[in-house]
């Protein structure tokens, strides 16, 4: 039997206090926690901001996978930690405020872990909000080995806007580039090419229906939803599974890559998340996630 959440959390607690920006520590044994565990545990009110290092710690030491939209991927445990400790604690301004309640599935090898957000920034008081984003990760004997967080960095990659500016403040650092990418495409579970994922939803609820899209932006009803979708029909990239469709009948989530000619004639890779909810039949809830500043490609 696993340990209880409430004593895990008492345990990593005392633990860690003290040592959050630790970027060595290196956790070798399972936490006993199943992924229904790990995302209470995450959210335990004793946590907080230790929360980041907790997720690192979930991380499998060696093989396991963190990848972000604007850094790219990170492999096993101790480099993910030296990554995202120290990236997460110069953004202690920006919080990620939960768009939906997080979703554990059973995807037939352990579980994945749903998790929605909005990036909101807090300056002089004003909470000034940032890109939407989804989370990722998957379960496996014990330990997290996969990690993804999809959002639209554009908004980071340009001048910030006149009126959330500091007078006198320095700029920000400047972002690394759009990080190089070799994703694998999953043919274990989808032995084709994936259907856009724009065209899975089924059929919208007349009314109560809502589509989120990084461009589009977030549209109601059915009328508009197909609207977008329809001016979206001359798209010519070609869809790939990044990993098997999940769902536990109602929540669907499936991660994918889209390769296209750019303007130069160069393969462009878009690396996505999109997500389904459905009642009765219809979708009254779909999300594409990805970033408007698409990675390159190894050379």
């Amino acid at each position: 039997m696993g340990i209880s959440v409430d004593a895990f959390v008492q345990a990593f607690v005392a633990d860690i206090q003290g040592a959050e920006g630790d970027t060595s520590r290196l956790v070798t044994t399972p936490s006993g926690l199943g992924p229904e565990g790990m995302v209470e545990a995450m959210f335990h009110p004793s946590v907080a901001r230790a929360a980041i290092p907790m997720l690192a710690d979930f991380m499998a030491p060696e093989d396991s996978i963190y990848y972000d939209a604007i850094f790219g991927a990170y492999y096993g445990q101790a480099a993910i930690r030296a990554w995202l400790v120290p990236a997460m604690a110069e953004i202690e301004f920006i919080e990620f405020v939960p768009t939906a309640e997080p979703v554990v599935m059973d995807d037939g090898m352990g579980g994945t872990w749903l998790d929605e957000w909005q990036m909101v920034m807090s300056l002089d008081g004003q909470q000034i909000p940032l890109s939407r984003g989804v989370s990722v990760r998957r379960w496996r004997d014990g330990w997290l080995n996969w990690a993804c967080d999809v959002y639209d960095t554009g908004v980071f990659r340009q001048p910030p806007p006149a009126e959330v500016a500091i007078d006198g403040a320095a700029p920000p650092p400047e972002l690394p580039p759009v990080p190089q990418v070799d994703w694998a495409t999953d043919t274990s579970v989808v032995p084709s090419l994936l259907v856009d994922p724009r065209r899975t939803a089924g059929p919208f609820h007349d009314s109560d229906s809502v589509y989120f899209h990084p461009i589009g932006g977030e549209l109601r009803g059915r009328t508009a939803i197909e609207r977008w979708l329809g001016d979206l029909a001359e798209d010519t990239g070609v869809y790939e599974p990044l990993g098997p469709v999940v769902s536990n009948g109602t929540t669907f989530v499936q991660e994918w890559k889209r390769l296209s000619a750019g303007a130069d004639g160069a393969t462009v890779a878009l690396r996505g998340t999109s997500v389904r909810r459905r009642v009765d039949g219809l979708t009254t809830y779909a999300a594409d996630y990805f970033d408007t500043a698409a990675p390159g490609l190894p050379g």
